[in-house]
């Protein structure tokens, strides 16, 4: 479904909001406290203008801008979608030089997280280890912790789980810099073009 469609079949907003609202009825549309809206505006996600009227200061949000927004968030939350499968490659060409199992120091590696959170991703089963009959299957070297197939190293940093982390290493950053830029390109192609 490209921008246009979703906004005329899932949102009739534009039939009860004017072109633009303010930040209060932003936060309605969106479901948001003030203080989350706020944060969005000042990471430039929503834009938005000041105007002065009759009441003082006010700040003016196009309707297309927050449906934007909302549009850009659902797509980048579905688990499968073109952007998905945009994303596989460029983490494929990431982990060329790494062997078919990994361990966690590999793992800790790609990602720049500590041992500890990983550790915790394989406990609350996002990142699925290598696995026998319900048994985890550790290295055959002893203290290196457990294997994990690329593959599945694959499906976790493709996943919405890995995507949606907001207190991010300084490597996801770099990764999610790169991969924002694929997600532009992917919802350019879709017609969510800035308005």
């Amino acid at each position: 479904m490209n921008f246009n469609e979703y906004c005329r079949s899932v949102h009739p907003v534009s039939d009860r909001y004017p072109e633009y609202v303010t930040q209060k009825e932003m936060c309605a549309i969106l479901g948001i406290c003030k203080s989350t809206a706020y944060s969005l505006q000042k990471k430039g996600m929503i834009p938005y203008e000041y105007v002065s009227t009759s009441a003082g200061r006010r700040q003016r949000i196009k309707i297309t801008d927050i449906l934007l927004y909302q549009y850009k968030k659902m797509s980048f939350d579905e688990l499968e979608n073109e952007y998905t499968k945009d994303l596989r490659p460029y983490y494929q060409k990431e982990l060329r030089d790494f062997p078919p199992l990994l361990l966690v120091a590999d793992v800790m590696r790609l990602t720049g997280y500590s041992q500890t959170t990983v550790n915790n991703w394989i406990l609350r089963n996002e990142l699925k280890p290598l696995s026998y009959k319900n048994k985890r299957i550790r290295s055959f070297h002893q203290g290196r912790g457990l294997l994990i197939t690329k593959e599945s190293f694959l499906d976790f940093l493709t996943g919405p789980y890995y995507r949606s982390i907001t207190r991010k290493s300084d490597a996801h950053k770099e990764q999610a810099r790169q991969y924002e830029q694929l997600f532009d390109t992917f919802m350019s192609k879709r017609g969510a073009v800035n308005v």
